[in-house]
């Protein structure tokens, strides 16, 4: 397992994290933490990383990378 971090300066509020959350859950990530503005994602390790960042966009936020 690999632990990926991400950089959303959209997500400010608790609905919008929950939003990313929720988006990144149906990937089948194992764990995923959110603040506002950051994401942490617990996946397998050969997971790609593209896939997370098109579930957040796909959500209406920005991922800085």
């Amino acid at each position: 397992m690999k632990t990926v971090h991400f950089e959303i300066p959209t997500m400010t509020g608790l609905h919008k994290q929950q939003e990313v959350s929720y988006s990144l859950k149906r990937l089948g990530v194992f764990d995923i933490a959110t603040e506002s503005g950051r994401a942490a994602v617990i996946c397998a390790d050969d997971f790609p990383k593209v896939e997370m960042i098109i579930a957040i966009e796909e959500a209406g936020h920005v991922v800085k990378y």
